[in-house]
């Protein structure tokens, strides 16, 4: 698996995202962000509108994706690499397929798949570190749990939280 340590940017940029959950959240929404970084600057902030579109499918990852389209279309192949995905939570498969597809090479997360209930996964122990290798396009870099207790605390204000904390999983 290609993990990656969290560098003082990557700290920063998650505070970013995480406030974006937070506000989202304090308005009725539903608390999941996702950012979209160059290495010179931010290039889209997105949150999940599933409630407010009807639509399931429309997880931050998404709704980022289909805002920055047209400009990813543009870009070549060295520039998609580029980026960072920065999102409050594991991307789920769903987003994970997308994300590969679109040429993306690296993710930072706070929240992993684990931290939150069953019932918001969509494959029982399928999590994006496990199917990481398996990505026909390319493994991407992972830098999991940045400000994690943050994003478990994103969790448990959506009623969305694992049962008992991840800290205390074996």
């Amino acid at each position: 698996m290609l993990e990656q340590q969290a560098s003082e940017r990557d700290f920063m940029l998650m505070d970013e995202v995480l406030r974006e959950a937070r506000t989202d959240l304090a308005v009725g929404g539903a608390g999941v962000a996702a950012l979209l970084a160059s290495p010179d600057q931010i290039t889209a902030v997105a949150h999940n509108i599933i409630q407010e579109s009807g639509d399931l499918t429309n997880h931050a990852e998404m709704v980022l994706l289909h805002g920055v389209g047209r400009q990813l279309q543009e870009m070549d192949e060295q520039a998609r690499r580029s980026l960072s995905l920065y999102v409050t939570l594991e991307p789920c498969l769903m987003c994970s397929s997308a994300l590969s597809f679109v040429g993306m090479k690296r993710i930072v997360y706070a929240a992993l798949a684990e931290d939150a209930s069953i019932e918001e996964m969509i494959v029982r122990n399928l999590t994006l570190p496990k199917i990481n290798q398996q990505l026909v396009r390319g493994p991407f870099a992972l830098v999991p749990g940045v400000r994690r207790r943050e994003g478990q605390d994103l969790l448990r204000r959506m009623n969305k939280a694992a049962d008992a904390p991840a800290d205390l999983k074996t």
